[in-house]
């Protein structure tokens, strides 16, 4: 599917910072690899981002920060960066990159929410954000894990604006937007995993996925598990060890 614009609330950008070339090149051979992707590498005045496409429509990216933990960023579409931050700092959460002008790209903030976990938010300009979705090789869905997914749920609802409503689905909680849900708030398992989004990859297959995983040397986590309407696995790259799920196509 493609998409031209991303409606106010929704995610609309996925990226990482790691922190050397070797790590950026690494993981860029490394997705090339799993995925098809093809990726457009910026100069030096963009920390070397490097934007995955799949045929030529933009997926996610790939950065280049000496503080880069290579941790996915999952940013959500506002229309007033400003006011999105306000709500953010008055809803228990906290800016940690106050919102800057990405050359006439767009503008982007990058914030804790109140449960820890790192988002972003992005005010188009040029750049709208994800090329593609929903078909294989591309982003189809979001899972919030925390230990609050309750909090989680609150945080997220008054900071994306009333547009956004919540669905129960078994133990998630589902954030919609009308009548599309587009990411679940699940909770974590155990402390020791941090708070965080995970994005998820459409596949057509999760064997032949897990397959070439294990064949790149990255590491399964999750063999399967079924989720509504689906089934997933969930990986660690072999460059950053960061997490990524794959969801099998057709099936949500």
């Amino acid at each position: 599917m493609n998409t031209a614009e991303h409606e106010e609330g929704m995610p609309c950008w996925l990226d990482a910072m790691v922190s050397s070339s070797e790590h950026r090149e690494a993981l860029v051979d490394f997705y090339s690899n799993l995925f098809g992707w093809t990726f457009d590498v910026g100069g030096p005045e963009t920390g070397y981002y490097s934007i995955a496409n799949l045929n030529g429509r933009n997926v996610l990216a790939i950065g280049q920060h000496e503080s880069g933990e290579g941790r996915w960023v999952t940013y959500f579409s506002t229309s007033n960066i400003d006011l999105a931050c306000q709500r953010i700092s008055a809803n228990g959460g906290m800016i940690i990159l106050p919102a800057m002008d990405v050359m006439n790209f767009g503008k982007l903030a990058l914030a804790l929410d109140s449960t820890g976990a790192v988002h972003g938010l992005w005010e188009p300009k040029l750049n709208r954000g994800f090329g593609v979705m929903y078909e294989p090789n591309a982003v189809g869905w979001f899972d919030h894990v925390s230990e609050d997914q309750s909090k989680a749920a609150q945080y997220y609802q008054k900071v994306l604006g009333t547009e956004i409503g919540l669905h129960a689905e078994g133990d998630m909680l589902v954030l919609t937007r009308g009548e599309q849900w587009f990411a679940s708030l699940s909770q974590g398992e155990t402390s020791e995993q941090p708070p965080q989004w995970m994005p998820v990859i459409v596949v057509d297959s999760l064997d032949r996925i897990k397959a070439k995983v294990r064949q790149l040397g990255g590491t399964i986590v999750v063999e399967e598990m079924v989720v509504p309407g689906s089934a997933i696995s969930v990986f660690q790259d072999p460059v950053v060890g960061s997490y990524m799920t794959v969801m099998k196509e057709g099936e949500s």
